[in-house]
């Protein structure tokens, strides 16, 4: 036990001298980042709990969906016990701790590396507040409460999908990092070659 004490109170330390390293950019980004994080973690719970009153499961049907707009987005109630698109997986809850793990990891590779690009920051911010809203489903109920409903009114897509905020945030980070990484990678490319036309 003080093994783990000193252990966790290094790595607060080392990361305090860390922090102190960075820019003041990135300093302003990450207290930034984590009130984003805590606001959608709080907009995810809500909402779920909300669905969950509205439209609860023992005495909910189809046809009591919430219109939002028009036939193509309402609200509806699916307890998932499996991944998106409900694909079960064994011992999900232990496959979500090492998703987190997986997450926090990259997200402090950035920190580490000194990046100074906004797109990185709130791309992680959005992913692991996903993440972390739909582990505290699991963990707390055993399953995750989806509700946002798109039904494009023809087959493979009536509906599209059901998912909830947690979903769209991982969604939405994972596009925002890709996105930027191919963006990049182009650049450096070009660079490459321009710089290699010059040389020669």
């Amino acid at each position: 036990m003080i093994i783990a004490l000193r252990a966790v109170l290094f790595y607060i330390i080392s990361m305090e001298k860390r922090l102190k390293s960075l820019s003041k950019k990135t300093r302003i980004l990450i207290p930034l980042c984590l009130f984003v994080f805590a606001a959608l973690i709080g907009f995810d719970q809500w909402s779920k709990h909300r669905i969950r009153e509205l439209l609860p499961m023992e005495s909910y049907y189809e046809w009591q969906d919430i219109a939002v707009a028009g036939k193509w987005l309402s609200f509806t109630h699916v307890e998932n016990t499996g991944v998106a698109f409900s694909i079960p997986v064994p011992m999900l809850k232990y496959v979500s701790i090492f998703a987190l793990l997986f997450i926090l990891y990259f997200f402090y590779r950035i920190i580490r590396e000194k990046p100074e690009t906004i797109v990185n920051y709130f791309a992680f911010t959005l992913i692991l507040a996903g993440a972390v809203g739909n582990a505290i489903d699991r963990f707390a109920f055993g399953e995750v409460t989806d509700f946002i409903k798109l039904d494009f009114g023809f087959w493979p897509f009536n509906p599209f999908a059901i998912f909830n905020v947690a979903d769209s945030c991982i969604t939405v980070g994972v596009f925002l990092y890709l996105i930027y990484t191919l963006s990049e990678e182009v650049r450096i490319r070009r660079q490459n070659k321009k710089a290699g036309t010059e040389q020669s």
